[in-house]
């Protein structure tokens, strides 16, 4: 049997994947810290999440312990999901106008 490796026949693959990761990342987080500073507090936890997030994902392969980045990278995840979720809960009701 043959196993494939596909970070092994492409290289740059998982590079560009962390890239278009992290370009998503940031465009998130400045589409939420937008949002909160129109007047939605919730999303200041998506801004926060998203900085947990890429502090774990950037600088956490090679600065930090692997329990620190995964912590990192899930307490951001978990952040920017309960920012969301809160706004959609108490947030401001939509207008039928």
């Amino acid at each position: 049997m043959i196993e494939l490796d596909l970070a092994a026949q492409h290289p740059l693959l998982p590079l560009l994947a962390q890239i278009l990761l992290v370009y998503l990342a940031s465009l998130g987080s400045v589409v939420a810290a937008r949002v909160a500073w129109q007047g939605r507090p919730a999303y200041w936890l998506a801004v926060l999440g998203v900085f947990l997030f890429l502090l774990g994902a950037l600088w956490g392969r090679g600065t930090l312990a692997g329990g620190t980045t995964f912590t990192a990278v899930a307490a951001g995840l978990a952040l920017a999901i309960v920012g969301v979720a809160l706004d959609l809960l108490f947030g401001p009701p939509f207008s039928t106008k």
